[in-house]
């Protein structure tokens, strides 16, 4: 059976063409193949860079609304965000330090979506019996002008305490001994060191203002050890305590008291020495020329004319 011409024409051009279709087959497979590496390769780079990347983030807390100046900040009031970590600010919260200031307040608004810092919170004010260390009291005593220095007495000042206790009897005098020395001054009123400290260093008061000016105290509050705080209420109780200002840096004691003793001697020592007054005769007096002379005061005649004595006319010596 013959093959038709047409059939024949097209097996000859099948046969012309193999090669070509043959490389056309090979260059179909190369570039899916190619295809398919390039994608593969993409895939890992991109996950290669989404690793470094993800290595390079961090984690922040974010505002989830506005938030009011003075606002408490709870934590449905903020999400989690991942930040690059070349924006991430030194004082930026993140999802492990935010429990340290849940609770608080505000100090400034902030925005929704913006990172919360730390310097954005008020910082957590201390009672009192935090600032007194281990181991010490603190104690209250009521003062008044004199022991307040004129009310020139500050928080963080450095006090003596002087006791004094009047005596009765003539033979046990009156006595001002130290008692308690270098204490350092944690309160006066209601103003404690650290808010004195804190209020110098506000923006709006100047070094030459004090913040005392408009303040007015009736207490002084120091920490001290227990057995001072001992004595101090116990010598409260028997005499008057008077507190005296020290230099910050004086460290300098005293051993020994004054009593009224010591204090006679030394006004005697400055007593000034006055001369002896001449004695005058309130005798009557006698015609003649009256002498002054000067002695112990009028003597009889027979022991010699006296102060203010008269001789009379015919003793009198005649020229």
């Amino acid at each position: 059976m013959k093959s038709s011409p047409g059939l024949l024409k097209f097996k000859q051009s099948v046969k012309r063409l193999s090669p070509l279709i043959g490389a056309l087959m090979l260059g179909l497979l190369a570039a899916g193949l190619g295809w398919y590496y390039l994608r593969a390769s993409e895939r890992e780079i991109a996950a290669s860079l989404e690793k470094d990347a993800d290595s390079q983030r961090r984690d922040v807390v974010v505002a989830r609304q506005n938030i009011a100046d003075g606002a408490t900040v709870l934590p449905g009031m903020v999400a989690k965000r991942s930040v690059p970590n070349e924006y991430v600010h030194n004082d930026a919260l993140t999802p492990e330090t935010f429990s340290q200031f849940a609770g608080r307040q505000l100090s400034v608004p902030v925005a929704a979506g913006k990172p919360l810092l730390a310097s954005f919170f008020s910082a957590p004010r201390k009672v009192f019996a935090q600032e007194i260390e281990q181991g010490v009291r603190a104690i209250t005593i009521p003062v008044d002008e004199i022991s307040s220095i004129s009310g020139m007495l500050r928080a963080g000042d450095r006090i003596d305490f002087m006791y004094m206790v009047d005596k009765n009897a003539a033979n046990d005098p009156s006595v001002v001994i130290p008692l308690l020395q270098d204490v350092e001054v944690r309160a006066t009123g209601q103003i404690t060191a650290e808010q004195f400290a804190a209020m110098r260093k506000r923006s709006d008061v100047s070094a030459d203002t004090d913040p005392y000016a408009q303040q007015r105290y009736s207490t002084v509050t120091v920490a001290i050890q227990p057995q001072d705080a001992q004595k101090l209420i116990l010598a409260q109780r028997l005499g008057k305590i008077i507190a005296t200002l020290r230099n910050p840096d004086d460290r300098a004691t005293m051993t020994s008291g004054v009593d009224a003793v010591d204090l006679d001697a030394i006004v005697s020592g400055f007593r000034p020495q006055r001369a002896r007054p001449m004695a005058v005769s309130t005798a009557p007096s006698r015609p003649g020329v009256e002498y002054i002379v000067g002695g112990a005061g009028n003597q009889s005649r027979a022991g010699g004319a006296g102060l203010g004595a008269s001789l009379p006319p015919a003793e009198l010596p005649v020229r």
